[in-house]
C-alpha cells in the first residue's frame, strides 16, 4: 500500500497554486457597487435647500452627460446642450425664446424641453420627467431652484410650480398596449437619445440595422440576440464613445414579449 506522502506530492503543486490565487483574490481591494440613494424632499425644506439638493440631481440624473458648466462661455459651451452656468443671469439680461420668467422658461424646459429649442441645439433633450433622468416633482422643483442659482437667487416652493401634465392621474404603463414599433420607440423615449440614421449620433448609437449588425458580429451575437439583450440587460455591453449608464435598466420588465419581438424586428430591418 502506498503511503500517504506518495499521494500528497503530486497534489502538492496543485495546493500551492490555487493558494496563491486564493490570497492574491483577496489581496485586491474589494468595492460594491451601490445605485444614487434616492433623496428625501419635504414640503418643509427652503429654496436654498431645495437647491443643493438638485446639484446632486443633475449630476445623479445624467443631465451633465450634454450640457456643461462654464462660466463666463455665454449660452455655447462645449457640450450637446447648451451651457447651464449663468443661466439665470442670462435670462434676467432678456436672452430671446421662450417664456419671459425664469421659472417659467426653466419649467417649460424641463416638462417640454422640444417647445423652444436655443438656437444652434437640436431637439434631442427628453422630457425630465421620463426616461433617462426619471424626476419626480419634488426633483424637479429642486432642480428648478438650482438652475436658478446659477447666477440668481433660488425661489420657488414645492406645491407652488405647476405639476407636469397628467401627474396626479394613475400612471400609465409606459409600453401602452401597442405592439407598433415606432411608436414604442416614440413612447419609450428612445428617440430622445439615438438616431435611425447610418452614422448618426446622439446622446447614444445609432440604431441603424447595418451598424448594430456590425456590434453584434464583434460580439459573436446574432443581431436579434444582441438586441434582446440590449433592451433587456443593457449594461452587459455599453459602447465606450458614449456615457455609460445611461441607458434605462427597466424595458425588460416594461415590455411585454409581444412588444419586444416587434422592436427587435423592426431594428433588425425585417419590417418596413
Amino acid at each position: 500500500m502506498r503511503s500517504a506522502a506518495a499521494y500528497a506530492a503530486p497534489a502538492l503543486p496543485a495546493v500551492i497554486v490555487v493558494g496563491f490565487f486564493v490570497w492574491f483574490a483577496n489581496w485586491i481591494p474589494q468595492t460594491r457597487w451601490q445605485p444614487p440613494q434616492k433623496l428625501a424632499i419635504t414640503e418643509a425644506m427652503t429654496p436654498a435647500e431645495l437647491a443643493a439638493l438638485g446639484a446632486t440631481l443633475v449630476r445623479q440624473r445624467g443631465c451633465m452627460t450634454c450640457h456643461t458648466l462654464e462660466p463666463g462661455a455665454g449660452v455655447k459651451g462645449g457640450g450637446r446642450g447648451p451651457n447651464l452656468a449663468d443661466v439665470a443671469t442670462r435670462r434676467a439680461r432678456g436672452a430671446a425664446g421662450g417664456p419671459g420668467g425664469l421659472v417659467e422658461y426653466l419649467v417649460q424646459a424641463l416638462y417640454e424641453p422640444g417647445a423652444y429649442v436655443v438656437e444652434g441645439y437640436t431637439n434631442i433633450m427628453p422630457r425630465s420627467t421620463g426616461v433617462p433622468a426619471k424626476l419626480s416633482y419634488e426633483e424637479i422643483v429642486a432642480v428648478v431652484n438650482y438652475l436658478q442659482s446659477l447666477g440668481g437667487k433660488p425661489s420657488a416652493k414645492i406645491g407652488e410650480l405647476p405639476r407636469p401634465a397628467g401627474a396626479a392621474a394613475a400612471p400609465a404603463p409606459a409600453a401602452a398596449a401597442t405592439l407598433d414599433a415606432k411608436a414604442l420607440l416614440g413612447t419609450l423615449g428612445c428617440l430622445g437619445c439615438h438616431s435611425l440614421e447610418a452614422g448618426k449620433k446622439v446622446l447614444g448609437p445609432s440604431l441603424e440595422a447595418g451598424g448594430l449588425r456590425q456590434v453584434a458580429a464583434g460580439r459573436k451575437m446574432s443581431l436579434e440576440a444582441f438586441l434582446v439583450e440590449a433592451i433587456v440587460d443593457p449594461k452587459a455591453y455599453e459602447a465606450k464613445e458614449f456615457p455609460a449608464g445611461m441607458m434605462p435598466q427597466e424595458y425588460g420588465s416594461m415590455l411585454t414579449a409581444a412588444q419586444l419581438k416587434s422592436l427587435i424586428e423592426y431594428l433588425a430591418g425585417s419590417k418596413p
